[in-house]
């Protein structure tokens, strides 16, 4: 089973001290493909923030070696800390999410690599992100051309400054 965003969505997250059922876990990367922090879109209560990994357990759940009290709930955060990160979220989630002041709303969305891009002349779109099995790093952005064809984008491929700046 691969650990993709598609499949982080309905989760129960696996902490060093027990579980976080989410609707969606967001992972964060920097342009070094490197994963810096989890948005975790929590059933009944406000999303939140770990500073920290999301991985494949052993049984085919998504955890973290973070503890549960370690979460930071999302408005607390300034928004400035998504400025040089993206993530990839196909639902627009934050769109439509209340009760999260409009600045930092808007930070999250900006973030976003769900739009399309170009590369050369080829148009493609963001079908789903494939993370490292230890969820560290992002393994390829996995896109569709207007053919449906699929291509496979990993780091060193795709310059995401310049792709989504």
């Amino acid at each position: 089973m691969e650990l993709t965003q598609r499949w982080l969505v309905n989760r129960k997250v696996r902490t060093a001290d027990g579980d976080i059922l989410t609707k969606y876990v967001f992972p964060f990367w920097n342009r070094d493909w490197q994963i810096v922090l989890t948005l975790l879109d929590r059933f009944g209560a406000p999303p939140e923030i770990l500073h920290a990994t999301i991985h494949m357990g052993a049984k085919g759940q998504p955890e973290t070696h973070a503890r549960t009290a370690e979460a930071t709930p999302l408005i607390s955060v300034e928004p400035g800390i998504f400025r040089e990160l993206f993530h990839y979220d196909p639902w627009w989630v934050f769109r439509g999410m209340g009760g999260i002041p409009l600045e930092l709303r808007d930070a999250v969305i900006e973030t976003n690599i769900a739009h399309p891009f170009h590369l050369g002349k080829q148009a493609y779109k963001v079908h789903d992100v494939e993370f490292e099995p230890s969820g560290e790093k992002v393994k390829a952005l996995v896109a569709k051309d207007h053919l449906f064809k699929v291509k496979r984008f990993g780091p060193g491929e795709l310059d995401l400054d310049e792709t989504w700046p």
